[in-house]
């Protein structure tokens, strides 16, 4: 990173990060405010796949911001103008919507009812007894955590967008559209990963949890999302470089072909790998083979992050100068060091090893005292 390249692959790591944790809130609503039970385990899966997108996002920004031990000073010190505010707070709010969301489930586990310790020792019962309690307490809150998650989802996700819809000066980075295609590519990119993920927690490691229905239904989910989010990104694509007065754009645009795959990655990576898979999904009930559907998912999750990585480094590759009277377009190169490598590498492994140990050990069902047969 340099002050032309101020955003790495440290940005893009957390706005994907944050992007594949939107099944949470989309999930939420329906638990709790559509009142649709049988979404109700693949419901905590969700809550799951959230809190560790959104931990992940926090571990990246105390490094990306430089001064990790300065993490709670936007919450002291306010800045009511500023959207990166805004999109702070939000996101430190929503993650701990997202722990009181996930106690419960973690409480469930037998290790906190029928340990040894807690019969032994009167201390240990006791501190389980309050867990059990307070979890009780925050699970009757649930359709108020579920709308405070989607007010606050809803908000920084657009806000993020919105960062590049002020840009109206510099080229390629202004998109109005861009707080829509946040929201948007958060419910594909989140619902796409929930889908995959609930086909390895329910179909491979617990069987019979989770009727297939269920799973195609999140698929459809999933396909709108992803066919919607594309119909939206091509109305921003004509905007930008048909509707547009800016003659930066076209320079821009040549200069980053000449140099990359930037126009094919748009096509391929950001239409292609969105519109086909949605079709796909979308008729995920006609289809029912959960290989061929797990493949389709796969591909709006990669737009997803093609998208975020795209609106990232487009108008920062190939800037425009700061020059009021004789603007020019330069065009940067950037590298990631091993640095960067490290910490992305180290906090996907977090995730990854968090997933692995809750697809494990949680239950995401209520406790039962029999076994559930296998389909």
């Amino acid at each position: 990173m340099s002050n032309q390249i101020p955003w790495g692959l440290w940005i893009v790591v957390d706005l994907s990060s944050i992007a594949l944790g939107g099944c949470a809130f989309i999930f939420g609503a329906i638990v709790y405010l559509l009142k649709i039970k049988r979404f109700e385990k693949v419901g905590r899966l969700a809550v799951l796949i959230g809190f560790l997108g959104y931990s992940t996002a926090g571990m990246v920004l105390l490094f990306d911001l430089g001064q990790p031990l300065r993490f709670w000073r936007p919450v002291v010190f306010w800045q009511p103008h500023s959207l990166l505010w805004e999109i702070t707070m939000c996101v430190v709010l929503y993650l701990t919507v997202l722990l009181a969301e996930l106690l419960p489930v973690i409480v469930e586990h037998p290790v906190f009812v029928e340990h040894p310790w807690i019969e032994r020792f009167p201390f240990v019962k006791k501190v389980a007894d309050a867990l059990q309690s307070f979890s009780h307490w925050l699970h009757k809150l649930g359709p108020l955590f579920a709308v405070v998650g989607l007010t606050l989802s809803l908000l920084h996700q657009a806000s993020l967008g919105a960062t590049y819809g002020v840009l109206s000066g510099r080229g390629l980075a202004f998109s109005p559209t861009a707080p829509v295609l946040f929201v948007l590519s958060a419910g594909t990119g989140g619902t796409s990963l929930l889908f995959l993920m609930s086909v390895i927690v329910f179909r491979i490691m617990r069987p019979g949890l989770v009727k297939d229905s269920v799973l195609y239904e999140i698929a459809r989910i999933a396909g709108g999302f992803a066919l919607l989010c594309i119909y939206i990104r091509l109305w921003d694509w004509a905007v930008v470089n048909y509707y547009s007065f800016n003659t930066e754009i076209s320079l821009q645009t040549e200069l980053l072909n000449s140099t990359s795959f930037y126009s094919a990655t748009f096509w391929i990576g950001q239409v292609f790998f969105a519109l086909i898979p949605g079709f796909v999904l979308l008729n995920a009930p006609r289809i029912k083979n959960i290989r061929i559907l797990s493949l389709a998912a796969i591909m709006p999750i990669l737009c997803t992050i093609l998208l975020r990585w795209s609106y990232n480094f487009a108008g920062v590759m190939a800037s425009i100068t700061y020059d009021p009277y004789t603007p020019t377009v330069v065009l940067n190169t950037y590298t990631p060091t091993w640095q960067e490598w490290a910490v992305a590498i180290g906090v996907i492994s977090y995730w990854l090893l968090g997933f692995s140990l809750a697809a494990r050990f949680l239950p995401f069902q209520q406790v039962e005292k029999f076994h559930l047969p296998a389909e």
